[in-house]
């Protein structure tokens, strides 16, 4: 079987250290094409892939040169801003797509997007592939099968975090470039909240805050959210920390730290007989700590399996339009609370709207 002709547009570091090492190795693709606003990174890269055996790889000029060839399938690693248009100019060319996060910079580009992509697919059988890697990682897998057996009982709270003492100077820290940290980390730490309890969000209490980089864009934030079952949920990026839990599952009968790729889980009991004077009662922790399986922010090897198979046909993609609009509608209401000191809620007519 032929390999899926593939083109990178937008040559930067995402496309150079986490696409391309697995592009260079996965016999399904074959890379025909670079494509940059800066044409030398894009000749670059492109000769990375001559040089490796991809040999009909070439950079263009122009990206609509790009798109009038016979390329089947783009990878939008361009800076967040131009994620939608970029995307849309590929899927009206009849090109598969995926985009990298924030695959919209807020509801109104996801319902532009959303619409570019029907009108593709109905037109040329082409896909639309928001990539949330995350979404396949271990940490998450772990976390929905204790959820799924009941071990630590019935989860109440999940906080999920990332934190660094490193500084950035590049295009992130720019809001016209829509740049901060709630677009670049949130698509991942909320999106396996979402998958994780699988039930709308219906209200949001944030904060933002600018603390050490240059810039016009926050660096840390913290959202408090609500499920409609009652689950809460922390979802937070740190700055000038960098030791914390990155997950921390709280149940009814115990609680699970993970962090990196260890998992700590204490099953709780409680011994009789019960002693009404004492001031808290005696506990049995049934503590195990261990590593976690397999690839911790998701095998990148296996999701460009996946992806293969979504281009053939064979399935569909593992995250759904609707889920990743979701994950706007949320990141609007992390937002929007942060920027007006307020509480905002989120309407079921806002949630699972169809396509």
């Amino acid at each position: 079987m032929a390999r899926i002709k593939t083109a990178i547009i937008g040559c930067g570091k995402n496309a150079n250290e986490l696409h391309t090492p697995i592009l260079l190795r996965h016999p399904e693709f074959e890379v025909v094409g670079t494509y940059d606003i800066v044409f030398d990174r894009a000749e670059k890269l492109a000769k990375v892939f001559y040089l490796n055996g991809h040999k009909n790889c070439k950079a263009y000029n122009t990206r609509e040169e790009l798109l009038a060839s016979d390329v089947e399938y783009c990878l939008v690693l361009t800076n967040s801003h131009m994620h939608t248009e970029v995307a849309a100019a590929c899927l009206r060319a009849g090109k598969n797509v995926l985009i990298t996060k924030p695959w919209a910079k807020d509801s109104k580009d996801a319902a532009f997007i959303i619409e570019e992509a029907k009108k593709a697919k109905a037109k040329f059988g082409v896909h639309l592939m928001p990539f949330l890697p995350q979404n396949w990682g271990t940490d998450l897998a772990a976390v929905k099968e204790y959820m799924r057996n009941g071990e630590i009982g019935e989860v109440y709270e999940i906080r999920r975090r990332a934190a660094t003492f490193g500084k950035r100077y590049d295009w992130q820290i720019w809001k016209d470039q829509a740049g901060g940290y709630l677009n670049n980390w949130g698509p991942h730490l909320l999106g396996q909240l979402l998958a994780a309890v699988d039930e709308p969000i219906v209200k949001v209490c944030a904060e933002k805050k600018q603390v050490i980089m240059d810039g016009d864009c926050e660096d840390t934030f913290i959202a408090n959210m609500k499920t409609q079952s009652g689950i809460i949920l922390n979802c937070e990026h740190c700055i000038m920390v960098d030791k914390l839990p990155h997950w921390i599952v709280q149940g009814s009968k115990g609680t699970i730290f993970i962090t990196d790729g260890t998992i700590d889980v204490h099953k709780i009991s409680y011994p009789g007989p019960i002693d009404p004077t004492a001031y808290r009662s005696k506990t049995n922790d049934d503590n195990t700590t261990g590593p976690l399986p397999g690839a911790y922010n998701g095998d990148r090897y296996a999701i460009y399996t996946h992806i293969a198979d979504v281009i053939r046909g064979k399935c569909e993609y593992l995250v759904p339009l609707t889920f990743t609009r979701n994950l706007t509608t949320v990141c609007d209401a992390i937002h929007k609370s942060a920027d007006t000191d307020e509480i905002v809620r989120i309407s079921p007519e806002e949630w699972n709207r169809p396509l």
